[in-house]
């Protein structure tokens, strides 16, 4: 058999990790020296920085604004006077409508139309409605509630059947007549209510809307 040869003894250091430990040494103590140099330089600049705590004005302080009272906030109202008066304004409106229109036989341009009867129902409404105001002030009411009591009168004669049968063409002419004998008491009374001195243009506004009616109604064929 061959011989085999023997290999030849390797010697090994007997302290192999000491190299490493050194690299690992050096490496530290760089470290902790640039460490202590940025420490050092950031002492400096936090010694070059001007203390301004003292300089700085403490800022005035806004003064407090108490809460409004609820109480203390005035709702607005209406006077009873002024009330009445819109609801007088409206029914001389309303009348004035319905006048016209029972002049021209409840008809437009000869077809007949629900228009008495809606104005009817409004002139009731403001009528009623205006009694409890008008008494609160000790003011006359009988002529509310009179232009509550005609009014389903008219709302009941205001039908296409009854306006096509011309039965009740004189009716109507002559209902127009009491609804402009209404109309000229409201405004009477809105001008006793507000007084001559309040509205001096009353008188000429109220001759303004019964020229203007009674031109509308000799249009109409209406009676005057």
């Amino acid at each position: 058999m061959p011989r085999i040869p023997t290999l030849p003894r390797v010697k090994l250091p007997t302290r192999p990790l000491e190299p490493l430990r050194g690299i690992i040494r050096k490496g530290r103590e760089r470290v902790e020296g640039a460490s202590s140099d940025i420490h050092s330089i950031a002492e400096d600049i936090r010694g070059n920085i001007p203390d301004t705590t003292s300089t700085i004005q403490e800022t005035e302080k806004a003064p407090e604004i108490e809460p409004q009272s609820r109480t203390a906030s005035i709702t607005p109202t209406v006077s009873d006077k002024d009330t009445l008066l819109y609801q007088l304004n409206h029914l001389v409106a309303v009348l004035s409508q319905l006048e016209i229109h029972l002049s021209e036989g409840c008809k437009i341009m000869g077809v007949p139309c629900d228009c008495c009867g809606k104005h009817a129902l409004q002139a009731n409404t403001f009528a009623m409605e205006t009694i409890s105001i008008a008494a609160r002030m000790d003011k006359e009411t009988l002529i509310y509630q009179d232009i509550a009591s005609w009014t389903p009168y008219i709302e009941e004669i205001d039908s296409p059947e009854k306006v096509n049968s011309g039965d009740y063409d004189e009716t109507y002419r002559k209902e127009s007549g009491t609804a402009s004998k209404f109309r000229k008491k409201v405004q009477s009374m809105i001008v006793e209510l507000k007084g001559d001195e309040d509205c001096p243009s009353c008188e000429e506004m109220r001759e303004t809307i019964s020229s203007f009616i009674e031109k509308r109604k000799r249009e109409g064929g209406g009676e005057v």
